[in-house]
């Protein structure tokens, strides 16, 4: 076949190159020619995966990113390649197109979990983006090369559709088929196509070019380009069967005896069944193989004498090669076909003759065999379906679980309709069986009959091929149900997909409600912290204040409330009141240090003249003694360090901390609320800040 290819490159040399193995001639017409943006770059930090929905993209996504450590998700198979062919290791192909992209991203990755990039030049097919922010996805749109347009088509291609040169023409994209579209009705070459097949990638690229008038607009069953060629090679087998005259005229006249129409779909049908195909051509060829030239010979213009005459002929001729052919066969045998050879020597009883009754064991066992298969994936259907259901009915909303028992009734419905077609096939096929059954024994009474007693009754031979033709098309509707099922499955398996998402969003959703609560919470104790704080700082009680903030604290502030409690009736002193009255004793505290007892006449007399002159050293820093106690305790208080103050005194022995017992008292009463609300702070801040946020 001569082919269009209008892929642009340098995937058009590549393809030609694989349809040149294949035997075709082809013929390069690029609608587009792909030209990278300079200078365009690809951040991977904060990514959770690239999205690449051609092979352009591939090959320009290596060129803007060293990184190849990111993980990218093709829209199929021959895209992927394309990417590993760039250096990328973690590659998982859609095997499929834009919504199967979407629907692979949403199942394997997370929103949380960071953004998307779609790789993509400057004009996109299909809203990627969109199918992904629905799902709550980041997407973001990278345009890293541009597509610019054929507008007119070359000289050669005018006169190569003007005079039919053409057989097919390949579509692999929507945007690809619109510019040829364009092209061709710029030309004025519409009339021009009616001998030329399309044959395109997926449904949506055929809806660009249907209203052309093409011979034929075939479609890949899947879109990929395996499927694409696979296509191409059946249609070409079937023109060169077309083209064989003599398979036509075998063809007409079994249809004749059998009383039916042509019936090309049936011979399609046997075509693409490799077992069933061996048996319907011998069986063609055994039963058209005399009788063929006989209608051929006698048409119905002919008068009834010549008919006679002709029949006469026929079997005076025919019996005479019958009786000469002992002779004739062992000369001609080797000159003949090894099938022909097989026919014609099972029509005189040798032991390797074609054994019928074998041919339709086989169909028989083939069809059992196809039916068990078919009731196993049934059950095992049957089985899954309900772990599917329950995987999702987990939601915790009641809007999600009836979308999950509505998801349920409607797959239990469909698939007992399904169900139900594949009991009234069997009961066909048990009927058909049963037809077998009984011309097996007719076929096992002529293999013990004489030689000449094998020639097979036509109407047998046309009942036989009846049989056949019904075999093929249950064992297609089979076939048609197996597909049918296989995809009910996969919309269950997605809607399955989609409903755990929507329930990991809900998650999310709750997740975040929890998170502001818990803020909300953490606001009002700070807000109560704060209360408690500006209520201790003068000399009143402050239980209101703890009060407040006892409302809203957790568990784990216990230790600094309890604390506080015992304080909050009477108050703390404050710092200035601390340094006044530690200044009205420090004097007594460093005299009692160095006056004897005051239960002596000489010790009364020295305490009464020193409460009347008091006298210290102030500036005696160093030391043990209590002068230095005293001297570095008004420090650390001018200071305002309490810790360091309350140590020193707790240092004073005998009566000097007998005097300094009072004000220590105070002294630690206000440290130990300081400290408590210290700790209230630090623990509810650093809460607030080492909480992640969902988002």
């Amino acid at each position: 076949m001569k082919i269009l290819v209008t892929r642009p490159e340098p995937d058009a040399s590549r393809l030609a190159a694989t349809l040149s193995d294949l035997g075709h001639e082809v013929v390069l017409a690029p609608m587009m020619v792909i030209e990278n943006l300079p200078g365009t770059k690809i951040a991977t930090e904060d990514v959770q995966a690239l999205l690449v929905t051609s092979a352009n993209g591939a090959r320009a996504l290596g060129r803007a990113t060293a990184f190849r450590n990111v993980k990218v998700f093709a829209v199929g198979n021959a895209s992927a390649e394309a990417v590993r062919g760039e250096g990328f290791d973690n590659v998982v192909s859609a095997a499929g197109d834009v919504p199967s992209l979407a629907k692979q991203v949403i199942s394997d990755c997370k929103p949380k979990n960071g953004k998307l990039v779609h790789i993509a030049g400057t004009d996109v097919a299909g809203d990627l983006s969109g199918l992904l922010k629905v799902a709550g996805f980041e997407c973001d749109r990278a345009v890293l090369y541009e597509t610019k347009v054929t507008e007119k088509l070359d000289t050669d291609l005018f006169s190569m559709f003007n005079s039919g040169a053409l057989d097919a023409a390949l579509f692999y994209s929507p945007r690809t088929a619109l510019i040829f579209k364009a092209n061709i009705k710029a030309a004025g070459l519409e009339a021009a196509l009616d001998h030329v097949i399309a044959f395109c990638l997926s449904d949506a690229v055929a809806e660009k070019i249907n209203d052309f008038s093409w011979s034929d607009v075939k479609i890949a069953k899947e879109p990929n380009q395996d499927s694409l060629l696979m296509l191409l090679e059946d249609v070409n087998l079937a023109n060169l069967k077309t083209d064989n005259p003599d398979k036509i005229r075998e063809q007409k006249v079994s249809d004749k005896k059998s009383g039916k129409p042509d019936t090309p779909q049936k011979t399609t049908a046997a075509a693409e069944d490799p077992s069933l195909k061996k048996i319907l051509e011998t069986d063609v060829k055994g039963s058209a193989g005399s009788d063929a030239q006989a209608s051929k010979a006698l048409p119905e213009t002919k008068k009834k004498s010549s008919l006679s005459i002709v029949l006469l002929l026929l079997i005076f001729v025919f019996s005479l090669g019958l009786a000469a052919w002992p002779l004739l066969y062992p000369k001609v045998q080797i000159y003949l076909p090894t099938q022909t050879a097989e026919i014609i020597s099972g029509q005189f009883g040798r032991a390797d003759s074609l054994d019928a009754t074998g041919e339709l064991a086989n169909i028989q066992a083939s069809l059992k065999t196809d039916y068990a298969k078919l009731s196993n994936r049934i059950d095992a259907l049957e089985k899954a379906k309900p772990v599917a259901t329950s995987s999702v009915t987990t939601s915790t909303t009641p809007e999600t679980s009836n979308a999950v028992a509505s998801l349920s009734a409607s797959t239990d419905q469909r698939i007992g309709g399904l169900q139900a077609q594949l009991e009234e096939q069997v009961q066909k096929i048990e009927m058909a069986t049963n037809r077998l059954a009984k011309q097996e024994s007719e076929i096992s009474g002529l293999k013990v009959a004489e030689p000449t007693a094998q020639t097979e009754n036509p109407e047998t031979q046309s009942e036989i091929l009846d049989l056949k033709n019904e075999l093929l098309d249950l064992k297609t509707r089979m076939n048609a149900l197996q597909s049918e099922l296989a995809t009910e499955q996969d919309s269950s398996k997605t809607q399955a997909m989609l409903l755990s998402s929507i329930e990991s969003s809900l998650k999310d959703e709750a997740d975040n409600k929890a998170s502001v609560q818990a803020e909300n919470k953490r606001t009002l104790m700070l807000l109560a912290l704060g209360q408690l704080q500006r209520e201790t700082r003068n000399n009143e009680p402050f239980e209101n204040g703890l009060a407040q903030v006892s409302a809203v604290a957790t568990s784990d502030l216990k230790t600094e409330l309890d604390l506080l409690s015992v304080i909050a009736p009477k108050g703390a002193v404050t710092m200035p009141t601390l340094q006044k009255e530690f200044a009205n004793i420090a004097s007594d505290i460093s005299q009692s240090a160095r006056l004897p007892s005051d239960e002596t006449w000489y010790g009364q007399t020295l305490h009464r003249i020193a409460s009347a002159v008091k006298f210290r050293r102030v500036d005696d820093l160093d030391g043990t003694n209590v002068d230095a106690i005293v001297a570095r305790t008004e420090q650390d208080l001018l200071t305002n360090d309490l810790d360091k103050a309350v140590a020193e005194v707790e240092k004073l022995t005998g009566p000097s901390a007998e005097i300094a017992q009072d004000w220590l008292a105070k002294a630690k009463a206000r440290l130990n609320v300081e400290n408590a609300i210290s700790g209230l702070l630090e623990k509810v801040t650093s809460e607030a800040i080492s909480t992640p946020s969902s988002n």
